[in-house]
């Protein structure tokens, strides 16, 4: 009764009693485990539930309750065995087979989650099971029939914002940008600030080539959950296409730096929206170097830093941050221009027109030869 009215210190005087008076109850064990886990003691927390295990690991209850603690400390595939173990007994109810496919699917083994999810589809073909089959086939390798029963499941449940997050990604993964963005659309008008369908709507919008709606959309869902990170990614490479929105851009990146200062992509961010601007170039200047001091291993940071140093005439400090470029990420053919002009720059015509042959090579979609 303590523990699930929430009062854990009692809970756990209690129950470290009875696990002493009786250290054969397995109930006890699973109990503690809990109290432990919400306490934010996961060591006696774990030492509990492997007692609960050693003498009750056959009780179909202690099973489930043991799956319920694995699962809460992110252990799924031995969330996923125990809860497998529960499906199987007489006490189970009808949703037990679906979670143990699901805590599978976390588990990432997606063989044993696949045999499940079969099973429940063809214990009860709802749309939360044909979801999960498909989610487990597609990420079995069968991708075809995934995307099948994930229509089925959306045909079935067509305001469901996660199962229609879940097949949107088959047909963007397809590059069926069009039926994505109708799909996505049908579910906002039901969910408007949902951030996941937000930002599977923008990226459809992207495929479409649909810049405008596209740039609206990542920076709704910026401010729907500031936390989500792949619109600030994608409005970082469309800036050529921010126009009026530019501004706005630049005003969320300089919130993540704000935010989080120590964030190597949020300063590249801020400092590649400041030179899209025509801003000040010492300020970018200085952003990409603190990012690289956080993380030197971004290409990316290296390449516009190179470039602002080209624009510098500051060419053999350009050199040397275009090469470090291309030693982390070979295959950008831009690096390989850049790289060109600041070799023309410092009269090395031989070396200028070797990196000119491996930006077009890369430009065709071939492979780079070795730079010389």
């Amino acid at each position: 009764m303590a523990l699930q009215q929430g009062r854990l210190q009692d809970a756990r005087k209690s129950l470290e009693q009875a696990s002493t008076v009786d250290p054969n109850n397995p109930y006890a064990w699973t109990s503690l485990a809990e109290t432990y886990f919400r306490l934010k003691d996961p060591q006696r927390a774990l030492a509990a539930a492997r007692s609960a295990e050693k003498v009750g690991s056959q009780d179909p209850i202690v099973c489930h309750a043991l799956a319920v603690y694995y699962s809460e400390s992110g252990n799924f595939r031995k969330a996923a065995e125990f809860e497998a173990r529960f499906a199987e007994s007489p006490q189970s109810d009808p949703e037990a087979t679906a979670r143990a496919a699901g805590l599978y699917l976390n588990a990432g083994e997606s063989q044993q989650s696949l045999t499940l999810a079969r099973r429940a589809v063809a214990q009860q073909a709802s749309a939360a099971h044909e979801n999960l089959l498909g989610r487990a086939l597609v990420a079995s390798g069968n991708a075809r029939e995934g995307s099948q029963h994930l229509r089925a499941a959306w045909e079935l449940a067509r305001t469901d914002p996660g199962i229609t997050f879940d097949y949107a990604q088959t047909l963007l993964q397809d590059q069926n940008f069009g039926e994505a963005a109708d799909v996505l659309a049908s579910a906002l008008e039901a969910h408007e600030g949902n951030p996941q369908l937000v930002l599977a709507l923008g990226v459809a919008r992207y495929g479409q080539r649909r810049f405008q709606d596209s740039i609206e959309l990542f920076l709704k869902v910026i401010h729907l959950d500031a936390s989500i990170q792949q619109p600030y990614t994608f409005l970082g490479q469309m800036l050529d296409q921010a126009g009026s929105h530019l501004s706005e851009i630049t005003a969320v990146y300089e919130s993540w730096v704000r935010r989080e200062p120590k964030n190597a992509k949020a300063q590249f961010f801020l400092a590649k929206a400041l030179v899209a601007a025509g801003g000040n170039d010492e300020t970018a200047e200085a952003l990409l170097r603190r990012s690289i001091a956080i993380d030197g291993e971004r290409w990316e940071s290296h390449y516009e830093l190179g470039v602002l140093e080209l624009k510098k005439r500051q060419y053999q400090a350009a050199l040397a941050e275009l090469i470090r470029s291309i030693e982390l990420q070979p295959n950008q053919p831009t690096a390989h221009y850049q790289l060109a002009r600041v070799y023309d720059r410092l009269g090395q015509p031989e070396k200028a027109k070797a990196e000119r042959e491996i930006h077009e090579r890369l430009a065709n979609g071939s492979t780079p030869a070795d730079r010389p």
